[in-house]
């Protein structure tokens, strides 16, 4: 037996397999081997090489139609003390060595030779694709047309092949016809399922019926083709199938990142912005101090003087907030500070103002800027004696309320322009909190995005499953004058207007759409696809297998991912170590 260059070195969970070309006898015909070294241990943890526990090596025939795809990284490995290129599926580009004679045997560790190029990029980013078809002549047609669009693909004629390349080896699509002898397409679907909840399986047949497509339906097929079909139509149901795929796993890690973000009283987020904002917080409810909040409209100024109140010792009391705007000026005082009888035409009863009723509790003014001067003088007086009086009354009665105020004005230009007492500011603002307006922490957008759905999909009765990426990148984009306010309005409009199970970018208001298509004839896609989600994303997987200390059972469990789904996720990443 004459060797030849190694064709295939291919990685499994529990298997290495090399498929090499041989002259056998004096005939000198070429025939197909492939020789499988077993076990290997499971990928448990990054970092770890795959390394070969037994000694003994199997040695048989390869007839050629399966392709197994690599696991691993293709890097130069060490055999026995001879280098051997590990080349992907199909690629004769690199050089290879050869197999030496009889049976060989995996005497130590295989270690990835430094300083050689690895073709890790195209072995991570290139989706495998399962064909089963039982008609080798089309199955290697349809394999014909997938390849040159960038898929790894793998062929098998017949479902048992099939269930043993699911059941040891990571695939993306399965492509597999309904009719096949011994364990048709609806066997394989299950065993694919069973193999990978989030795999993806097109059933095709050339005898589609009602109860086919309803059984395939019905046994979770993402797609039901019916032959004939054009070239255009096969990708275009992958490429679909791909996209949908990875939006709902790209929705289902914003949903954990959402679980495990920051979350304060409806404050939601994890830029640093949001987090220094956190602190601020929660060094202001451990005291008793005024709070004065600033920030434009939209930005959850209530929210934040909310959640001072619950995290303080007073939050078992009342939490009173009233709008200065929104009450005319000559009820404002009424409200504030109660009246008796008689005090006014119509007051036929006498009624507590705010400040008693927040007795023991928080007061809130939003919108402070709004009162009248003579107005402000009163409060400045209540404040400073802890006693109000009512209108129409003589005796004073004491209170003791916490005092929370907020404006979306700029406060020092008011006390420039004499329009707010500088006595007053200085009684309030003995904790000044700014919240920041959201276009500088776009990083809470996803996140508060996914807050806003799942808070609308409660009671719509819409199972909304993600946001597609081009709409995440409109909202990422846009510059969000109304703030938190608007995004919230916005995702209640996208979710009355969604027909499918995804957000997309016709369901966006018209307003977002407008700005971010101006925005784009001045900003290069580059500058867009720099930031964002990509960025985000990586770092939260990081962060979760750190916090496992690198296993990533346990990280997928954290998450609440399947295994198959975080090792999709991190070879798009590029976190799986060499």
């Amino acid at each position: 037996m004459q060797p030849g260059p190694v064709r295939h070195v291919i990685f499994t969970r529990t298997a290495i397999q090399l498929v090499a070309e041989v002259r056998l006898g004096r005939s000198g015909r070429k025939r197909s081997v492939q020789i499988n070294y077993a076990p290997l241990p499971h990928h448990g943890q990054i970092g770890r090489r795959p390394v070969l526990k037994g000694r003994r090596a199997l040695l048989h025939e390869h007839g050629g139609a399966h392709l197994y795809p690599p696991m691993v990284d293709t890097s130069i490995w060490s055999l026995n003390g001879t280098s051997t290129k590990a080349v992907i599926a199909d690629s004769a580009e690199s050089p290879a060595c050869s197999l030496g004679m009889g049976v060989w045997f995996a005497s130590r560790p295989f270690r990835a030779c430094p300083g050689r190029p690895t073709g890790r990029e195209r072995s991570e980013m290139a989706e495998t694709i399962l064909l089963v078809e039982d008609d080798r002549n089309v199955l290697r047609t349809y394999a014909q047309l997938l390849r040159p669009a960038g898929y790894l693909v793998v062929e098998a004629d017949s479902g048992s092949d099939a269930e043993r390349i699911l059941r040891t080896s990571s695939v993306d699509v399965v492509i597999t016809d309904l009719r096949m002898p011994r364990m048709d397409g609806v066997a394989v679907l299950r065993i694919a399922k069973q193999a990978d909840p989030e795999i993806i399986v097109i059933l095709m047949t050339a005898y589609p019926t009602v109860e086919t497509a309803v059984e395939a339906l019905k046994a979770s097929a993402s797609d039901y083709l019916a032959k004939p079909f054009s070239v255009e139509r096969l990708l275009a149901v992958v490429e679909s199938s791909l996209e949908k795929r990875k939006t709902n796993e790209a929705y289902r890690v914003l949903r954990s990142q959402l679980s495990r973000s920051f979350s304060l009283n409806g404050i939601v987020g994890q830029s640093q912005l949001t987090l220094k904002l956190s602190d601020e917080i929660r060094h202001a409810a451990a005291g008793k101090a005024n709070v004065l909040i600033l920030g434009a409209s939209g930005v959850g100024k209530e929210l934040v003087a909310r959640a001072i109140h619950k995290n303080s010792s007073r939050h078992a009391r009342p939490f009173l907030p009233l709008n200065c705007a929104a009450i005319p000026e000559n009820l404002l005082e009424a409200e504030l500070f109660g009246y008796e009888r008689g005090a006014f035409t119509g007051a036929q009863a006498a009624k507590e103002g705010l400040l008693e009723a927040a007795d023991g509790g928080t007061l809130f003014l939003d919108e402070l800027c709004e009162l009248r001067p003579a107005l402000q003088a009163k409060l400045l007086r209540a404040l400073e004696e802890n006693a109000v009086r009512r209108l129409g009354g003589l005796k004073p009665i004491p209170f003791d309320v916490r005092f929370m105020a907020s404006t979306n004005r700029d406060i020092h230009e008011e006390l420039r322009q004499g329009r707010f007492r500088q006595d007053l500011f200085f009684r309030v603002n003995v904790i000044e909190i700014r919240v920041p307006p959201l276009r500088e922490r776009r990083e809470d957008v996803p996140l508060l995005a996914a807050h806003f759905l799942e808070a609308c999909s409660k009671g719509s009765g819409k199972a909304i499953e993600g946001i597609t990426p081009e709409a995440m990148e409109r909202l990422m984009r846009y510059e969000w004058p109304g703030n938190v306010r608007e995004l919230k309005n916005a995702m209640e409009r996208a979710m009355a207007y969604a027909s499918g199970p995804f957000i997309s970018v016709q369901d966006l208001p018209e307003a977002i759409l407008t700005a971010t298509e101006r925005q784009a004839r001045f900003s290069s896609y580059r500058e867009w696809r720099e930031q964002t989600l990509e960025r985000l994303e990586k770092e939260f997987l990081e962060k979760a297998i750190q916090e496992q200390e690198g296993n990533l059972t346990l990280a997928a469990k954290a998450l609440g991912l399947h295994r198959s789904t975080l090792y999709r996720l991190l070879r798009k990443h590029h976190l799986l170590s060499p």
